[in-house]
């Protein structure tokens, strides 16, 4: 086992040097308040999804609540009440897309904590297991088979340390590591143990980093739902000279004022497909209950579409959708001229050999067989 006995730490947001910390031993414990007084620690929000502020704002500032809400206040004012019924579909429309996103964001909320790892940290000679946000910088960290580099760091000890780097780096081989190399949070150690120092925590990090970047949330695209916007864009321009043109009538007819903009709400009404937009949302609402069902869980009701629009599904060979393996289920020759059986034939009696990867690691070949 190779190891470093000493290390000096930076402050990455002051950029002072801190003072050098034993490796055998970890921080002390007025080492790791210094670092959390300057804030070095690794206290990352844990957004799994829109907080509950964004899902509120998403379903009910819409076109279509802004219209039919207008028209419901009207009634509200000039009465009576029972004539603004036709209100009440804003009030189901948008509890079905609330109720559906807050219980995903529960369910994702829970997952996120039950598969919190739980890094295995020195301090003042004892190792401990700590929560990911109670590391801090220079922290020493233990490594063992299975175990996930939470932040990044500097390897201090190995021991046949390989990581497996293939969510980083989309390589499905194990990298052997040594002691003075680098390693980045979000790898795993697919064998041997070691153990790194914290160089890199919080924001700085780069698994941090492609979270950021990747967790900006964007609307998932819905024909549907994009189709029915346009109608209620076209209807809102349109809703303004009807209703000018119905209160004339109606004051041409001597209609009192109340009676008047009463006759214009109900003019107006029909023109909004209320129905539409309540069946879309309740069609979605099923195909979300009957996924749950099946173990899916949808965060947006429109995902539903999504889905069922999906003819094929490309995965590659990493391993993100499948297993690292892959099966010859057909083979279609584009020329007449290329021996693909003596190819095939090749592959197959290769079948079961192993080889030595470049950096130590073991490798399997893939396994090709014709159906």
């Amino acid at each position: 086992m190779s190891r470093c006995g000493y290390a000096r730490g930076v402050s990455a947001t002051e950029g002072r040097v801190l003072p050098e910390v034993d490796t055998e031993r970890g921080l002390t414990a007025a080492q790791v308040a210094e670092r959390v007084t300057r804030r070095l620690t690794n206290d990352l929000p844990a957004r799994t999804s829109r907080s509950v502020g964004e899902i509120v704002r998403a379903n009910v500032l819409t076109r279509f609540n802004a219209i039919i809400g207008v028209l419901f206040a009207i009634i509200l004012v000039i009465g009576p009440i029972q004539d603004g019924l036709f209100g009440f579909v804003i009030i189901v429309n948008t509890a079905i897309g609330i109720v559906q996103e807050m219980r995903a964001k529960r369910t994702l909320d829970r997952l996120a904590i039950a598969g919190e790892a739980k890094p295995r940290v020195r301090r003042d000679g004892t190792a401990r297991d700590l929560s990911p946000r109670q590391v801090v910088l220079d922290d020493v960290i233990e490594l063992g088979p299975g175990d996930k580099v939470v932040v990044d760091g500097e390897l201090t000890a190995v021991e046949g340390l390989e990581a497996d780097e293939s969510l980083l780096t989309g390589e499905s081989e194990p990298v052997l590591k040594t002691a003075g190399e680098q390693v980045l949070s979000g790898s795993f150690v697919a064998a041997g143990t070691g153990s790194y120092r914290a160089t890199r925590v919080g924001r700085e990090a780069y698994a941090a980093r492609l979270a950021e970047e990747a967790s900006r949330f964007s609307l998932v695209r819905s024909e549907l739902r994009s189709g029915i916007d346009r109608i209620l864009r076209a209807i809102g321009w349109l809703l303004v000279p009807v209703g000018a043109l119905v209160i004339y009538s109606q004051f041409r007819a001597d209609q009192p004022l109340d009676d008047a903009v009463r006759g214009m709400v109900a003019a107006l009404v029909p023109m909004v497909p209320e129905g539409l937009v309540l069946l879309t949302s309740i069609a979605f609402a099923v195909g979300v209950v009957r996924l749950g069902k099946r173990n899916c869980l949808v965060q947006e009701l429109p995902a539903i579409e999504g889905l069922a629009r999906v003819d094929v599904v490309a995965a590659d060979k990493t391993g993100t959708l499948t297993e690292n393996g892959m099966r010859l289920a057909e083979v279609r020759p584009l020329r007449r001229d290329v021996p693909v059986d003596d190819a095939l034939a090749a592959l197959a009696a290769a079948r079961g050999e192993r080889a030595i990867s470049p950096n130590g690691s073991t490798a399997r070949k893939a396994t090709l067989s014709r159906r």
